[in-house]
Protein backbone atom coordinates (compact mmCIF):
# COMPACT_ATOMS: atom_id res chain seq x y z
CA UNK A 1 0.00 0.00 0.00
CA UNK A 2 2.96 2.09 0.71
CA UNK A 3 4.47 1.78 -2.60
CA UNK A 4 1.58 2.81 -4.33
CA UNK A 5 0.88 5.51 -2.31
CA UNK A 6 4.45 6.59 -2.73
CA UNK A 7 4.28 5.57 -6.60
CA UNK A 8 1.11 7.67 -7.30
CA UNK A 9 2.48 11.07 -5.60
CA UNK A 10 6.01 10.82 -8.01
CA UNK A 11 3.44 10.12 -10.67
CA UNK A 12 1.40 13.67 -9.92
CA UNK A 13 4.91 15.34 -9.19
CA UNK A 14 6.11 14.24 -12.38
CA UNK A 15 3.21 15.02 -15.10
CA UNK A 16 3.10 18.41 -13.09
CA UNK A 17 7.14 18.84 -14.14
CA UNK A 18 6.41 17.63 -17.42
CA UNK A 19 3.45 19.94 -17.55
CA UNK A 20 5.15 23.02 -16.98
CA UNK A 21 8.42 22.11 -19.14
CA UNK A 22 6.12 21.77 -21.93
CA UNK A 23 4.32 24.95 -21.48
CA UNK A 24 7.64 26.81 -20.71
CA UNK A 25 9.10 25.52 -24.42
CA UNK A 26 6.20 26.70 -25.77
CA UNK A 27 5.90 30.22 -25.08
CA UNK A 28 9.55 30.49 -25.17
CA UNK A 29 9.51 29.36 -28.90
CA UNK A 30 7.08 31.00 -30.03
CA UNK A 31 6.88 34.63 -31.03
CA UNK A 32 4.29 36.82 -32.08
CA UNK A 33 5.54 38.53 -35.67
CA UNK A 34 3.88 41.63 -36.63
CA UNK A 35 4.73 43.88 -39.14
CA UNK A 36 4.28 48.26 -39.28
CA UNK A 37 4.00 50.39 -42.37
CA UNK A 38 4.63 53.99 -42.74
CA UNK A 39 3.12 55.85 -45.61
CA UNK A 40 3.82 59.51 -46.42
CA UNK A 41 2.41 61.83 -49.04
CA UNK A 42 4.00 64.81 -49.90
CA UNK A 43 0.80 66.45 -51.90
CA UNK A 44 1.13 69.73 -50.15
CA UNK A 45 2.93 72.32 -51.98
CA UNK A 46 6.39 73.47 -50.35
CA UNK A 47 5.15 77.01 -48.56
CA UNK A 48 8.00 79.82 -48.11
CA UNK A 49 8.59 82.18 -45.39
CA UNK A 50 8.09 85.86 -46.56
CA UNK A 51 11.30 87.74 -47.43
CA UNK A 52 10.58 91.15 -46.40
CA UNK A 53 12.21 93.07 -49.22
CA UNK A 54 10.98 94.79 -52.66
CA UNK A 55 12.49 92.11 -55.16
CA UNK A 56 12.00 88.75 -53.10
CA UNK A 57 13.29 86.02 -55.33
CA UNK A 58 13.03 82.59 -53.45
CA UNK A 59 15.29 79.99 -53.30
CA UNK A 60 15.15 77.08 -55.42
CA UNK A 61 15.76 73.76 -55.81
CA UNK A 62 17.38 73.00 -59.27
CA UNK A 63 14.61 71.24 -61.60
CA UNK A 64 11.84 72.99 -59.54
CA UNK A 65 8.98 72.16 -56.96
CA UNK A 66 8.30 69.15 -58.03
CA UNK A 67 11.87 67.59 -58.78
CA UNK A 68 12.61 68.47 -54.65
CA UNK A 69 9.04 66.56 -53.62
CA UNK A 70 10.49 63.40 -55.95
CA UNK A 71 14.20 63.36 -54.45
CA UNK A 72 13.03 63.95 -51.23
CA UNK A 73 10.02 61.63 -51.10
CA UNK A 74 12.98 58.88 -53.11
CA UNK A 75 15.24 59.55 -49.88
CA UNK A 76 12.59 59.15 -47.70
CA UNK A 77 11.80 55.31 -48.79
CA UNK A 78 15.79 54.84 -49.05
CA UNK A 79 16.75 55.81 -45.17
CA UNK A 80 13.31 55.80 -43.26
CA UNK A 81 13.17 52.91 -41.13
CA UNK A 82 9.81 52.04 -40.90
CA UNK A 83 9.95 49.56 -38.44
CA UNK A 84 10.67 51.83 -35.20
CA UNK A 85 8.42 54.43 -34.90
CA UNK A 86 5.11 55.72 -34.80
CA UNK A 87 3.77 58.80 -36.94
CA UNK A 88 0.47 59.53 -37.85
CA UNK A 89 -1.29 62.94 -38.91
CA UNK A 90 0.61 66.20 -40.93
CA UNK A 91 3.73 67.23 -40.01
CA UNK A 92 5.89 70.24 -41.16
CA UNK A 93 9.53 69.79 -41.83
CA UNK A 94 11.17 73.56 -41.65
CA UNK A 95 14.26 73.63 -44.23
CA UNK A 96 16.49 76.36 -43.64
CA UNK A 97 19.07 77.15 -46.47
CA UNK A 98 21.77 79.77 -46.24
CA UNK A 99 23.32 82.95 -48.38
CA UNK A 100 25.06 79.85 -50.25
CA UNK A 101 22.11 77.83 -51.19
CA UNK A 102 23.16 75.11 -48.77
CA UNK A 103 20.91 73.25 -46.10
CA UNK A 104 22.16 74.60 -42.95
CA UNK A 105 19.66 72.84 -40.52
CA UNK A 106 15.76 71.50 -40.39
CA UNK A 107 13.48 71.00 -37.97
CA UNK A 108 10.39 68.35 -37.21
CA UNK A 109 7.03 69.35 -36.01
CA UNK A 110 5.61 67.94 -34.06
CA UNK A 111 7.71 65.84 -32.19
CA UNK A 112 6.06 61.84 -31.56
CA UNK A 113 7.88 58.99 -29.64
CA UNK A 114 10.89 58.26 -30.80
CA UNK A 115 10.81 61.25 -32.77
CA UNK A 116 14.78 61.39 -32.61
CA UNK A 117 15.32 58.17 -34.74
CA UNK A 118 12.55 59.99 -36.90
CA UNK A 119 14.95 63.05 -37.27
CA UNK A 120 17.56 61.18 -37.88
CA UNK A 121 16.75 59.41 -40.81
CA UNK A 122 15.17 62.45 -42.35
CA UNK A 123 18.43 63.86 -41.87
CA UNK A 124 19.99 61.55 -43.40
CA UNK A 125 17.12 61.66 -46.77
CA UNK A 126 17.97 65.04 -46.72
CA UNK A 127 22.01 64.78 -46.39
CA UNK A 128 21.61 62.00 -48.95
CA UNK A 129 19.81 64.36 -51.68
CA UNK A 130 22.48 67.16 -51.35
CA UNK A 131 20.79 69.60 -53.16
CA UNK A 132 22.91 73.29 -53.85
CA UNK A 133 19.47 75.46 -53.98
CA UNK A 134 19.77 78.55 -56.13
CA UNK A 135 19.50 80.90 -52.95
CA UNK A 136 16.97 83.46 -52.31
CA UNK A 137 17.73 87.28 -52.36
CA UNK A 138 16.42 90.08 -51.54
CA UNK A 139 17.37 93.30 -54.22
CA UNK A 140 19.97 90.93 -55.59
CA UNK A 141 21.92 89.90 -52.56
CA UNK A 142 21.76 86.35 -51.00
CA UNK A 143 19.90 85.88 -48.06
CA UNK A 144 19.17 82.58 -46.16
CA UNK A 145 15.52 81.23 -46.10
CA UNK A 146 13.12 78.76 -45.08
CA UNK A 147 10.66 76.59 -46.60
CA UNK A 148 7.84 74.22 -45.17
CA UNK A 149 7.20 70.99 -46.56
CA UNK A 150 4.17 69.40 -45.28
CA UNK A 151 4.47 65.34 -44.77
CA UNK A 152 1.52 63.21 -44.35
CA UNK A 153 2.59 60.29 -42.41
CA UNK A 154 -0.11 57.53 -41.53
CA UNK A 155 1.81 53.87 -39.96
CA UNK A 156 -0.67 50.71 -40.37
CA UNK A 157 0.34 47.72 -38.15
CA UNK A 158 -0.14 43.85 -38.97
CA UNK A 159 0.42 40.62 -38.42
CA UNK A 160 2.16 38.11 -40.39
Amino acid sequence: MKKIFLLLIFSFTFSNAQYSIEENDVTENTNEIGKQAIFYELNNPTEFYRLKCENPIYAQFPGGENAFRQALFKNMQSYLDTGVYFANGTFELLIFINKSGNLQSFQLKPEVPNSNLLYRDLETALRKMNPKWIPASCNGIPVDSKLRQKINFRTESFDI
